[in-house]
């Protein structure tokens, strides 16, 4: 059975093993800062007791940034990042947030596409922004008011 529930600080090592295999982006030292700021929001969607996916956000007032969004290579394309996005939109909706922000590399051609299918849009570009070089594209969606 698929099912998204809150992360936990108990849920550290599923994050870590996740990001492993997918982004390989923040170490154990950023994986527990993040899962302790009590503003930032984490879902995981599991089936059983495997983590398949992971969002990460921030909510400042009324606007939200989505810090990291990536499912389990062996997962993809079975709609989990859709789930994942759907519920990041829902919360927000319910937080009254009105815009939503994130950064994606150039290079992820991927990720844009997936981003833009969802509606949002390029708002400005952060050059040679990654370690590698690479630019840094800034995304943001607005959400209606309920």
């Amino acid at each position: 059975m698929i099912y998204i529930k809150n992360i936990e600080i108990e849920d550290s090592k599923d994050c870590i093993y996740l990001d492993s295999r997918s982004l390989n982006l923040w170490s154990q030292n950023q994986w527990e800062n993040e899962l302790i700021n009590k503003h930032v929001h984490k879902l995981g969607i599991y089936s059983d007791e495997l983590i398949l996916g992971l969002c990460v956000f921030l909510i400042v007032v009324n606007e939200a940034e989505l810090r990291y969004l990536s499912v389990d290579p062996s997962f993809r394309r079975k709609g989990l990042g859709s789930k994942l996005m759907n519920k990041f939109l829902e919360v927000c909706q319910k937080e009254n947030i009105t815009k939503v922000f994130l950064e994606v590399s150039t290079k992820n051609k991927e990720a844009i596409s997936f981003y833009n299918s969802f509606g949002f849009e390029t708002c400005n570009i952060r050059k040679k922004y990654y370690k590698d070089g690479s630019d840094a594209v800034l995304k943001m969606k607005e959400l209606l008011k309920k």
